[in-house]
């Protein structure tokens, strides 16, 4: 009887020594949020057109720009170049959510246009940084694109262009 009392003292010790001591739970309460927004459309209703540019005999280097102001035309950097036309890419936004920010931007865009024909012959080209767009009340917007095409006195004469993809995400 004495040894059973032993090991029964024995294990009582060993389990108050070892146990963890009993202490009252807490409880913490946390929320979880979602923000689901509806996909929105861009749609692209013009393209980006530096119009006509007629170099001067005496060019060495000048640039053709259109902003991205809705009626912007082709203006030339200087008289050895004469232009004519253009006007800025221009987009609309539809299906979003009223009120949302929406950012744009560009996947890598191109540095040159390439001649239609002759793909070894390119002009320098730049796009306009693009603003973020805030939806209106019907969940829609739109923006518009402008660049700069740089035309030196070795340019080919013909067509040039690039395609440029532009993203629109969520803020």
């Amino acid at each position: 009887m004495k040894t059973m009392f032993k090991a029964a003292l024995a294990a009582t010790v060993a389990t108050g020594l070892f146990a963890a001591p009993a202490f009252a739970a807490d409880t913490e309460t946390f929320t979880a949020n979602a923000t689901i927004l509806k996909p929105i459309t861009l749609t692209n209703s013009t393209d980006l057109d530096f119009g006509t540019t007629t170099m001067n005999p005496s060019l060495v280097s000048a640039t053709v720009t259109v902003g991205d102001a809705t009626g912007s035309v082709a203006v030339c950097s200087s008289t050895q170049l004469s232009c004519s036309g253009g006007a800025p890419a221009a987009f609309t936004l539809t299906g979003g959510v009223s009120g949302q920010t929406v950012q744009m931007s560009f996947n890598t865009p191109p540095t040159v246009l390439t001649h239609t024909v002759d793909s070894t012959k390119t002009v320098g080209f730049a796009l306009d940084a693009v603003e973020d767009v805030v939806l209106n009340s019907s969940g829609a917007g739109s923006f518009n694109i402008g660049g700069t095409i740089t035309v030196v006195a070795a340019t080919a004469d013909g067509n040039y262009s690039a395609d440029v993809d532009v993203v629109a995400n969520y803020l």
